[in-house]
């Protein structure tokens, strides 16, 4: 066996972690020994026991060349943590992960963003979401986060929308769209971003995955972000091992009277950074605010309607749906579809109080 199918064998075999991953390096120096050892004694090494585990370790070697093969045959990539690509942030963190699967393109020569909150969100969560992703996002920030439905599906699809670079970590195969809603969202993101995993491919999703991967969105970042979550959310597990790892955790602040929010405000409490102005987090990913990437031209556009259009070429810049109405004339009723449509599509998007910005 090479290096690489050792790596996958051990991600495959659910006894062997980070920390025995580490334990087997530091002891053998190279993995390739350690599989030089008969199952038996690979188990007594790692102080494994049980008979459940037997025919885990007997089968391990023949699992790690299958995966392998997989990856050649379907396309994915595989970056272990001894390559020179593999990200310091990441390998810095405690109990990095060792091997990488993924779909796309890994670019980490722009600052990373994790963006993580509820599944259940708001009205006013989600335009504050897309408003801090399209602005952040909009100076060649990448955006990390999960796929998870709520604030992480929010925040990548502006991303997408914005022309932007993001990164899914699944806690699943990198062949697993989950949840099934998102599967637009994790082909577009494939084809424009990357899609990445600790879990060897076809690995269907567990619960105990989702909390053990968000080490890793938050290990990619240099900033976290949590927009909204409640007392007990997934994102403030990614939220405490920002902490952990050294983070800097910035918190976008709730209503006291909203349940939603009592996770966030309990992290500020804390000493969470308090996350009102997009560009506050973007001076501390870049050390200023630099020129914003250069938009669409509407002629790249031709799917637009004429009153699309129209309200396009009088938005030069951030307006008020009032203002839009009384410049194009067009009915508040028909006015306000209108926009609603234009924000799916990502060609415009709202802020707080009815506020409207182009994108194109």
């Amino acid at each position: 066996m090479n290096k690489l199918q050792c790596y996958a064998a051990m991600s495959w075999n659910s006894y062997i972690g980070p920390k025995k991953f580490t334990q087997i390096i530091e002891s053998f120096g190279e993995v390739e020994k350690f599989f030089e050892l008969k199952p038996s004694q690979q188990m007594e090494f790692l102080n494994v026991k049980g008979e459940k585990a037997i025919p885990v370790f007997e089968k391990m070697a023949e699992e790690g060349s299958r995966i392998i093969e997989q990856c050649e045959k379907r396309g994915i990539k595989t970056l272990s943590i001894d390559e020179e690509g593999f990200p310091v942030k990441l390998r810095d963190i405690p109990d990095p992960p060792f091997l990488l699967y993924y779909y796309g393109e890994l670019n980490f020569s722009i600052p990373l963003l994790a963006i993580v909150g509820t599944r259940d969100v708001s009205y006013d969560g989600e335009v504050v979401n897309k408003y801090f992703t399209h602005e952040i996002s909009g100076y060649n920030i990448g955006i990390v986060s999960g796929l998870a439905l709520g604030h992480d599906s929010i925040a990548q699809r502006t991303v997408i929308e914005n022309g932007g670079y993001t990164i899914a970590v699944l806690g699943s195969g990198v062949d697993v769209a989950y949840p099934q809603k998102n599967s637009a969202l994790y082909r577009d993101i494939k084809a424009t971003g990357a899609i990445i995993s600790e879990f060897p491919p076809g690995t269907r999703p567990e619960r105990w995955h989702f909390p053990y991967r968000n080490r890793v969105i938050s290990g990619l970042a240099e900033i976290v972000l949590v927009i909204q979550a409640p007392e007990k959310s997934g994102a403030l597990i990614t939220a405490n091992y920002a902490i952990e790892q050294g983070k800097p955790l910035y918190v976008v602040p709730g209503s006291p009277m909203d349940k939603s929010s009592a996770g966030t405000n309990a992290l500020i409490n804390k000493g969470a950074k308090v996350a009102l102005n997009p560009h506050e987090i973007v001076i501390e990913l870049v050390g200023q605010v630099p020129n914003r990437k250069k938009p669409r031209s509407l002629e790249d556009i031709p799917e637009l309607s004429g009153k699309e259009r129209l309200i396009l070429e009088n938005m030069k810049h951030q307006l008020h749906i009032d203002e839009i109405a009384n410049i194009t004339e067009i009915p508040i009723a028909e006015l306000n579809s209108l926009l609603v449509q234009m924000e799916l599509n990502g060609f415009v998007t709202q802020y707080p109080g009815r506020y409207y910005e182009r994108n194109v």
